[in-house]
């Protein structure tokens, strides 16, 4: 029995750790991620709110992605979900203008 487990527990290790290291960074909160872009962020035009509804979202996708990650989902499945879920949220606030800087600038987010 403890021949087929540690294999099974060593691919599952891998993959998480593979996983966490492509996300950009790991947040200890919402703080966290507004202090790593506020520069950012404002050097594009976006107010106090937006950056603060922006960095919500980013950090809620990265508590959720991790969650699913350690519950096995696939990367693609995360990712697939996180971005619909995303672009949902930041829709209802961000202008379609707004909307399409933010995906302009996302690869430099921190």
């Amino acid at each position: 029995m403890k021949s087929y487990l540690l294999p099974v527990f060593i691919c599952l290790f891998i993959s998480i750790n593979i996983y966490a290291s492509s996300t950009n960074s790991e947040y200890s909160s919402i703080e966290e991620v507004k202090e790593l872009n506020y520069q950012l962020f404002t050097d594009v035009g976006f107010d106090e709110n937006k950056i603060n509804f922006i960095s919500r979202v980013i950090y809620a996708n990265y508590k959720r992605a991790t969650t699913m990650a350690e519950n096995g989902v696939s990367n693609q499945g995360v990712k697939l979900i996180l971005d619909e879920k995303a672009e949902e949220r930041l829709t209802r606030l961000l202008t379609k203008d707004e909307f399409l800087t933010f995906t302009k600038i996302k690869h430099k987010i921190k």
